[in-house]
């Protein structure tokens, strides 16, 4: 049985424009000749990955994702800023609506976060001070 996916009310809307989109300190980007982007991220260790059985299974320590131009681009707006104000400059820059931007932007963070290139830092509740 698989969970269904249940759309978001207003309130966890609020919550998910408030996040922020945090670059992985240990994921490896490299540009390409296109333009885009490869995020290299380590694989997480399971018992295959080890000695002895690492060295008769193939395959290297990091797991890649390749950007296009565009994707290049929202990985270089992460930068700090809320997922709001990432999906309003990606709609200013292209001359899209917000919403339009939002249908667009949305699902390659969540990619990128199930990748482990992106993780989401939530904002503090309202009675905590942000300290910078």
């Amino acid at each position: 049985m698989t969970a269904k996916s249940v759309p978001p009310t207003p309130a966890n809307w609020r919550a998910l424009l408030a996040a922020r989109p945090v670059r992985n300190a240990a994921a490896a980007a490299e540009e390409t000749d296109d333009g885009g982007v490869r995020i290299g991220v380590r694989k997480a260790d399971a018992w295959w990955r080890r000695a002895p059985w690492k060295w008769a299974v193939p395959g290297g320590d990091l797991r890649y994702t390749v950007l296009d131009r565009l994707g290049r681009e929202l990985w270089e707006i992460c930068d700090g800023r809320t997922v709001e104000e990432i999906v309003e400059e990606m709609a200013r820059r292209h001359r899209l609506t917000f919403h339009e931007s939002r249908t667009a932007v949305t699902p390659l963070l969540r990619e990128l976060i199930r990748r482990g290139a992106l993780a989401i830092a939530l904002s503090p509740p309202n009675d905590q001070v942000n300290i910078r």
